[in-house]
């Protein structure tokens, strides 16, 4: 899917925001797929409360931006990193006035922090750009109205009209 979406990108010079980027994984399907985009990835690397419920993730956390940096080195020169929670972040690539051709949102899994995330990144968006939330249908916590379906869903429904 991935790849008929980003196929009219491939060969541009793209800027693409990463929020939430883990061990690389995605970041590394970008700089491979769009191979002239320059990548902004952010993302805290200590791990959230999700991590520290499950045992394996917990044990992870560590080790996450080590195995980040270690994923990505080859193409560090199109890859600027940024540690920090993405509602810190994003406002100052707002103030800073950048803008990106592709927006990537997948952050926390909790609905609020969701929205926040596609709220805070829509102005920071190109004109005619594309912004793609991850995990609509994760369903890792009991409460449904904490998964990320009902913050993307709110976000769709708030800027209706406007995409």
């Amino acid at each position: 899917r991935w790849a008929q979406l980003f196929a009219a990108h491939r060969e541009r010079p793209v800027r693409v925001l990463e929020i939430g980027s883990w061990e690389g994984r995605s970041a590394l399907f970008f700089m491979n797929y769009l191979p002239q985009a320059r990548l902004t990835c952010v993302d805290p690397w200590t791990g959230n409360f999700e991590h520290a419920a499950d045992p394996h993730f917990a044990a992870l956390v560590p080790e996450s931006e080590r195995r980040f940096d270690d994923n990505v080195a080859r193409f560090a020169d199109r890859i600027e990193k940024i540690k920090g929670a993405s509602s810190v972040v994003l406002p100052r690539l707002g103030v800073e006035a950048r803008s990106f051709e592709i927006i990537y949102v997948d952050g926390s899994h909790i609905a609020a922090d969701v929205f926040a995330d596609g709220a805070l990144a829509w102005p920071l968006l190109a004109r005619g750009g594309l912004m793609v939330f991850d995990d609509y249908e994760w369903y890792g916590f009991e409460d449904v109205t904490q998964n990320p379906k009902l913050g993307i869903d709110a976000f769709l429904a708030a800027y209706e009209g406007a995409y």
